[in-house]
């Protein structure tokens, strides 16, 4: 069986993938080091705006597959708070005081590379012979 490209469905998720991560990169940038109340906000679009606009872009690009999108960035989003975490504490040292800077960029790097996993899984697919 031959595999080829769905050229349509890359461009629309990599469009959405790179405009999430631009979104989030932008609320990251624009809070500094601050993490307190007034930037709370922002701090959630880092985490939730990657996630979310791949999912408009996979819907967009393959509506019938709603729920397995609904599926895939839902877990892309959850599971990235523990691996983030988790990641950032094997990193640093225990008790030292953070701004949780690593966390965030982890997060962005994370859901740049599960996107681009989501987007080549889902644009190849077996040619019909």
């Amino acid at each position: 069986m031959q595999q080829r490209i769905d050229l349509r469905t890359v461009i629309i998720m990599l469009t959405a993938l790179a405009l999430g991560l631009a979104w989030a990169s932008y609320n990251l940038i624009s809070v500094g080091p601050a993490r307190n109340d007034e930037v709370i906000h922002a701090l959630v679009w880092t985490v939730f705006a990657t996630p979310l606009l791949l999912f408009m872009g996979w819907l967009l690009a393959r509506r019938q597959e709603l729920r397995l999108a609904a599926f895939c960035c839902f877990c892309l989003y959850f599971f990235t708070f523990f691996i983030a975490q988790r990641m950032e504490s094997f990193f640093l040292e225990p008790g030292a005081a953070t701004d949780h800077g690593l966390y965030f960029r982890l997060v962005l790097v994370i859901h740049g590379l599960g996107g681009i996993s989501f987007i080549y899984w889902r644009a190849f697919r077996q040619a019909h012979s």
